[in-house]
């Protein structure tokens, strides 16, 4: 409990816009650059001939491209981005179960694409970006669970039906969190939106990569153990479920977010997020690199 409570580093004034993507395009990229930075030469070679492949304007490089699955979503590929893992707290069974094609899927799903060398390229480059992106999303805990309740008896989609007052907390911004999913997207405030502006030029990305650092000096790979080297997705999913369960859900009666709430929530968006960099390196060496 102690590494939960430590208080992350200042991570600096950011610029504020609104946004409604998971981890918020200001995390999936501090998560790909936490990546990038512990790829063998190998793959990330191979990374970077991938991604000259497809891709758009602002997804032609590795940390921005970990947008590029927010930038395509559709009706078909939304569900690829959470797995709902029902659960309830009354005491009642659940109803409800998750889409068979969840976020855990879809990592195996794009996985087994990209380190198939016989595959098209451009195929195996689309792979690449919806692991880089999928990865990341699973590590948000409101990104594996939904919370059934006689008010919402097939689930609170997350948490997006979880109305939240956060007083003075956000004044900032002009469209302050009003959800308890949508501030767990902004880490309860260390993902701020709009804080990088895509396509990223090289000052953007070498930001970016300095808040990662900072992260990854609070929590390095010691600080997890075990837990870097578990490729299993479905693990992941069960870990951010446990730690939704456990403390995303204990917001005060009328959702009322507090300064001890936001200070938890940093913490563990914090962690979370540089275990998923960690994972997601692990894993592309792994598919594409020279570790086996």
């Amino acid at each position: 409990m102690k590494l939960l409570l430590r208080p992350l580093v200042a991570l600096g004034t950011l610029a504020i816009a609104a946004s409604s993507f998971g981890w918020i395009d200001t995390g999936h990229m501090i998560v790909a650059a936490i990546a990038e930075d512990r790829l063998d030469k190998k793959a990330y070679e191979e990374c970077q001939r991938l991604l000259a492949i497809g891709g758009t304007e602002k997804s032609k490089r590795f940390v921005a491209a970990s947008c590029w699955a927010d930038d395509t979503k559709d009706k078909e590929t939304g569900p690829w981005h959470y797995i709902d893992l029902p659960f309830r707290t009354d005491g009642k069974p659940t109803t409800t179960k998750p889409d068979e094609h969840n976020v855990v899927w879809a990592i195996n799903h794009f996985s087994d694409i990209l380190k198939d060398k016989s595959k098209p390229d451009a195929e195996r480059s689309d792979a690449r970006r919806y692991l880089i992106h999928f990865v990341g999303d699973l590590h948000q805990p409101l990104h594996a669970v939904s919370k059934e309740s006689d008010e919402y008896p097939t689930g609170d989609r997350g948490g997006n039906d979880v109305k939240i007052s956060t007083g003075d907390l956000f004044t900032t911004m002009e469209r302050p969190p009003t959800n308890l999913h949508f501030l767990w997207d902004m880490g309860g405030g260390i993902f701020m939106p709009g804080a990088f502006s895509r396509p990223l030029d090289r000052i953007g990305e070498a930001k970016v990569h300095i808040q990662a650092q900072q992260l990854t000096s609070q929590y390095p790979p010691t600080a997890f153990k075990e837990q870097v080297k578990d490729l299993d997705p479905m693990d992941w999913a069960q870990e951010s479920a446990s730690t939704a369960r456990n403390i995303v859900y204990t917001v005060k009666t009328g959702g009322e977010i507090d300064v001890a709430y936001i200070t938890i929530a940093k913490n563990i968006a914090g962690q979370r997020a540089v275990l998923a960099g960690y994972r997601l390196a692990a894993l592309l060496n792994k598919l594409v690199g020279g570790k086996v």
